[in-house]
């Protein structure tokens, strides 16, 4: 029997922004376009917040391998930014 092994850090990257994109749809979107938008907003903030705090070597709130606080506040931004460009 073939076992998956899925690092834990891979798993919280690709739930967080998926509920960050959610709530924020419940906040701000109308339609399932707007939801994919930002999801997918999210998950490119997300990874930015990880790059950003890996080079900078910040251990504010880390779980594992994941910079929380970084990547949830670039999650933030973008989708803020996001939302703001399209109108």
């Amino acid at each position: 029997m073939n076992h998956l092994n899925i690092p834990p850090a891979i798993i919280i990257i690709l739930i967080l922004p998926i509920l960050y994109g959610a709530i924020f749809h419940l906040w701000k979107g109308k339609t399932w376009r707007d939801m994919a938008s930002y999801v997918l907003v999210a998950w490119a903030g997300f990874i930015i917040g990880q790059i950003s705090g890996a080079f900078l070597q910040l251990d504010v709130l880390k779980l594992g391998q994941v910079h929380v606080i970084e990547g949830t506040l670039f999650a933030w931004l973008l989708m803020l930014a996001f939302a703001w460009l399209k109108g």
